[in-house]
């Protein structure tokens, strides 16, 4: 179904209005506009920050400054997550503009954080955004009759600021360099907290690709077992966040190490002599193994409940849950929505194998190892089946019914 962007638009402005914000809006041009359904860019006059209604990547893009009130913020954005986004499909990008504070000169003049075209000599390649340039060197010279040729053959990634004040990225990974220069273009440096979760990104890729590469060359593909397949997801992984600059989300991955299986992953890399060059990767593939290990384990759980839902007829409730009353609070992350509706349809749900599994699966969630909206509509399929226990009520009245006819005659009860 096509997003009406409009529409969205309005909605966006409606909710910064219902936060007491003083807003200048714009247009797609960045052009000022004083009808909200034409606006895709909105200002807070005096918070200082912006949200922007991207048509083409079909995000909401929030960017606020050094002295932002980020508690009220925080809220706006997770109302927006929980009500515009969700309805609507879109997602939404979180990026702060470190260091300084967003002026409305800069958010008139502020366009997509994308870089410009790939263009130079035969020997350099320049990619350029407002505030910011990605300098490639490289080692062969460029054809410009070939597609691609300024991505190839690279010796050098350089950023240089708008000061003029230029650094070398230290991984020749084109993709990394980009997000380093949107960063920088945001205000950001190679050395800030962004910046270097940025660049270790690279060089865990790096290093990842160096193990692929050896489970390949040594034929360990077999004996190497799940291992090959959690380099290769995490690379995925990488590229992903690497994929756009968004500094909630580079910031947001974590991947813990994990040094109780070194020695086993030892052996199972080892075809004659072990090679030290990945030994320092072994601790981090243990963490990718541990995490790969728990989220099949998580995938289980919601595949047996599914199923469970899917073929029984009914479940018996002592009380139906109101999720209408559900549906209209909006928590932080859509994570705690999902844990917040299962608390509520726990301790009304009779069915106590199915109330073990759901919990174990609210756990699950909790641990980011399941996607929330999936076991959000697992959980109200579970409510759509619901039965109303009523049969311990009638039991008992009749019971008792059945007691006081053998006490008394059909005469005296009817007195």
């Amino acid at each position: 179904m096509a997003v009406d962007y409009n529409t969205v638009a309005d909605r966006i402005f409606d909710q910064l209005k219902g936060f007491g914000y003083s807003l200048a809006t714009f247009d797609g041009d960045n052009k000022a506009t004083k009808n909200a359904v034409e606006a895709r860019k909105f200002y807070s006059l005096d918070d200082k920050f912006t949200v922007e209604l991207s048509e083409k990547d079909n995000v909401i893009k929030i960017k606020f400054g050094e002295n932002t009130d980020r508690a009220k913020l925080n809220k706006l954005i997770a109302t927006i997550k929980g009500g515009i986004a969700k309805k609507y499909l879109i997602g939404v990008d979180v990026m702060p503009y470190t260091g300084r504070d967003i002026e409305l000169k800069q958010a008139e003049a502020m366009v997509s954080e994308s870089l410009g075209p790939s263009t130079g000599s035969v020997k350099t390649s320049y990619q350029q955004t407002e505030g910011a340039k990605l300098i490639i060197r490289h080692n062969k010279p460029v054809n410009e009759e070939v597609r691609g040729s300024r991505s190839r053959n690279i010796q050098a990634l350089f950023i240089e600021n708008a000061q003029g004040e230029r650094f070398r990225y230290p991984q020749i990974h084109l993709a990394g360099a980009r997000i380093m220069t949107q960063h920088v273009a945001e205000g950001g440096t190679p050395y800030d907290e962004v910046g270097q979760k940025i660049i270790g990104l690279s060089e865990e890729r790096a290093q990842l690709m160096k193990v692929g590469h050896y489970i390949k060359s040594n034929g360990l593909q077999e004996q190497a077992g799940d291992v090959g397949f959690v380099v290769q997801q995490r690379l995925s992984e990488i590229k992903q966040i690497l994929g756009r600059y968004n500094a909630e989300a580079i910031m947001n991955d974590v991947s813990e190490a994990d040094e109780s299986e070194v020695e086993a992953l030892k052996e199972k890399l080892t075809k004659n002599v072990f090679d030290e060059s990945i030994g320092d990767m072994l601790p981090k593939l243990g963490g990718y193994l541990k995490q790969y290990q728990s989220r099949m384990q998580a995938e289980a759980a919601m595949t047996d409940l599914q199923q469970q839902v899917e073929e029984s007829a009914g479940f018996k409730f002592s009380e139906l849950p109101d999720l209408e009353m559900a549906s209209m609070i909006v928590y932080e992350s859509p994570t705690v929505n999902t844990t917040e509706l299962i608390n509520m349809v726990l301790p009304v749900l009779e069915d106590e194998e199915v109330r073990s599994k759901l919990g174990q699966v609210a756990q699950y969630v909790e641990e980011g190892l399941l996607d929330p909206a999936r076991v959000d509509k697992l959980t109200r399929s579970i409510v759509g089946k619901a039965t109303i226990a009523t049969e311990s009520k009638l039991s008992l009245e009749e019971d008792i019914f059945e007691s006081v006819a053998k006490r008394f005659s059909i005469r005296e009860i009817l007195k």
